[in-house]
């Protein structure tokens, strides 16, 4: 039993810290596409660790099988057959405020959560990530990104008219 222990509580202690060290700064408009699911999550997510630790490899476990789906579904996106994160406007470096703004949102989200029922709430998360359907998200975000690129095209028409 010791043994197991030995073994167990590093292992844990490990995958909470790769879980921790992830890479989610955003550098690049394309890091905002790519890794905003994932960051949108975080505060959901710490909240559940901190709140439920006997969950976490449970939570660790549906996060991780999520993640990958997350990241196929935002690699496979297309729009109108051409995948928009090929564009070179998103490699331009992200704005300072948009960053500023995304970190006010993420604390107001950190804060907002802290008002659940911690011992319904992650159980339903571990639930909604061990169930997550990418193509679904997959066609949720080709439809947000076909509004935005319909919007962009709408504003230069109007731009060029004059």
């Amino acid at each position: 039993m010791k043994l197991i222990k030995f073994i167990f509580i590093p292992l844990l202690c490990y995958c909470n810290l790769s879980f921790a060290e992830e890479d989610l700064i955003i550098k690049k408009n394309r890091d905002i596409f790519e890794k905003m699911p994932l960051i949108s999550l975080q505060p959901m997510l710490n909240f559940c660790r901190e709140e439920q630790p006997q969950l976490n490899v449970e939570l660790e476990k549906a996060y991780s099988v999520a993640k990958v789906k997350l990241v196929n579904a935002e690699n496979n996106v297309k729009y109108n057959g051409i995948s928009p994160l090929q564009q070179k406007e998103l490699d331009q470096p992200v704005d300072a405020a948009f960053k500023h703004e995304l970190q006010k949102m993420l604390e107001i989200m950190s804060i907002s959560i802290r008002k659940v029922d911690a011992e319904k709430y992650c159980p339903s998360l571990i639930d909604r990530l061990n169930n997550f359907d990418q193509a679904e998200f997959q066609r949720t975000v080709e439809m947000q990104y076909s509004h935005y690129i319909d919007r962009a095209m709408q504003k230069k028409k109007a731009l060029s008219q004059e």
